[in-house]
């Protein structure tokens, strides 16, 4: 009896994988953030501190806000399309997970 308990408290735990899993998506998830802000940011930064320094009005910041945002999409898409291709490759790894699950609970 005492086997059979303590299989089952083990199959309740999640596994290192869906761990390891899971955070691999967190952090995807904060770099597709900082992916799209930070070139925003340094864009519009960069452009007032140039139009500060060489008077050109809001000529610098427009500019460079733009051409963050073309940037942090460009970044966001780039980063996307690995994941997906990530995620494309390990379909097999799941199913054979599915399957073992199945196969405990029969």
């Amino acid at each position: 009896m005492k086997h059979e308990e303590g299989q089952s408290k083990a199959r309740s735990r999640p596994s290192r994988q869906v761990w390891g899993a899971t955070w691999r998506q967190a952090l995807a998830a904060l770099t597709i953030g900082w992916d799209l802000a930070l070139p925003i940011f340094g864009g519009v930064l960069l452009g007032h501190h140039l139009d500060r320094r060489l008077g050109g009005g809001y000529t610098f910041t427009i500019g460079l806000l733009v051409l963050g945002l073309v940037v942090g999409v460009y970044n966001v898409a780039r980063t996307l399309q690995r994941e997906l291709r990530r995620d494309r490759l390990r379909p097999r790894y799941r199913a054979q997970e599915r399957d073992e699950e199945n196969a405990d609970h029969l």
